[in-house]
């Protein structure tokens, strides 16, 4: 904690940055850290205001595993910095400083009082959007298949919580077949239903959880609220970000852009081209893994006592392996570039910003 405070990234978060305790249904109470755009990126004197400047989009975000909050707030800053928006990240219940135990359930609980508080804020649902990363996309998807929202992201997301265990999920007498009954985070299921448009990300290296779900649940959304998914031939599932920045950010603004577009009222459809180019280039390669046909997800390794998701019998790495948590730890960690100005920003991240101003 002392290297967190010593951290001029940490510090600058946190100087943007509200806290609020909610108490969620489940009667756990749990913070939620909301970095606001104005003091993320506050105004140049003279300079002219955006048209959507009292509201812009909010990121609700849901961590990964073996982090909280507090961990998190670089990321989250960096996420507010360079694509322009607001980022809310909820806590789960029995994580951090949260009260209650880690459990599924508790964390549905957990972003649907954090998507309630944004509303009583005057959030319209239109300008939420969730973010779910590994773990956290089992609440996020638990909340869009129920609610209205702007739209969806799923960073390396699981078909399920038993099929992140199963190498052989649709085999007979498997436990995804005989435990169906008692899975938990039925992702597969729930993103069948959900209406808004939904961008999913997946690294075809992941060896936590295996680039196949990401892929599946990719197809398996309505076509309507099917945007095109990003999956980069060479990053894993604690790397996605930072294989390739540029391509990263630029990714989710342009998802963002069209957000944008239909909370102003706008009509817009999914882009045209239905299979990810990433996925085209792999299969041109034998050295990643290639998207895999219906049924042959149990041929793909997956390493034995590894999971990324609440309950599992042992928690894995979660995060950069770049070390960027570790250094955040020792207060050494910095927005890439520097945080004198954007202008400073690692030139994909300025790209990505430059593309996030122009289609703000």
């Amino acid at each position: 904690m002392e290297g967190l405070e010593r951290s001029s990234l940490y510090r600058q978060a946190a100087e943007a940055s509200e806290v609020r305790w909610l108490t969620t249904r489940k009667g756990s109470k749990v913070p939620l850290v909301w970095l606001r755009r104005e003091k993320v990126s506050p105004p140049r004197e003279g300079a002219s205001q955006p048209a959507d400047a009292q509201q812009p989009l909010v990121l609700l975000h849901c961590h990964g595993n073996a982090t909280d909050i507090g961990m998190m707030m670089g990321p989250y800053f960096e996420l507010a910095k360079v694509l322009g928006v607001e980022v809310a990240g909820v806590e789960y219940s029995g994580y951090g400083v949260a009260t209650g135990k880690p459990s599924s359930s508790n964390t549905y609980a957990d972003v649907e009082a954090a998507y309630e508080f944004l509303l009583s804020q005057g959030i319209p649902s239109k300008r939420i959007v969730v973010y779910g990363q590994s773990v956290g996309s089992g609440p996020v998807t638990s909340l869009a298949a129920s609610k209205q929202l702007g739209g969806v992201v799923l960073h390396s997301p699981l078909l399920s919580g038993i099929k992140v265990v199963d190498p052989n999920p649709d085999k007979f007498c498997r436990p995804s077949c005989v435990w169906s009954c008692f899975d938990f985070y039925p992702n597969d299921r729930r993103v069948k239903v959900i209406a808004c448009p939904v961008f999913i990300m997946h690294g075809q290296r992941d060896d936590i959880i295996p680039f196949y779900h990401g892929f599946r649940l990719h197809k398996a959304i309505k076509k309507e609220s099917r945007w095109p998914a990003y999956f980069p031939a060479r990053a894993g599932h604690n790397d996605l970000v930072e294989t390739d920045m540029r391509a990263y950010f630029g990714e989710i603004s342009s998802f963002l852009h069209d957000v944008k577009k239909i909370a102003s009222g706008q009509k817009v459809s999914p882009p045209v081209h239905e299979k990810p180019q990433q996925v085209q280039m792999v299969l041109k390669s034998p050295s990643p893994a290639k998207a895999p046909e219906e049924g042959e997800e149990g041929k793909q390794a997956f390493p034995d006592s590894q999971g990324d998701f609440i309950g599992s019998a042992q928690e894995p790495k979660a995060g950069p392996e770049d070390g960027r948590y570790e250094e955040l730890r020792k207060g050494n960690i910095q927005v890439p570039g520097g945080l004198n100005g954007l202008e400073t920003l690692a030139p994909g991240a300025k790209k990505a910003r430059d593309l996030a101003t122009t289609t703000t």
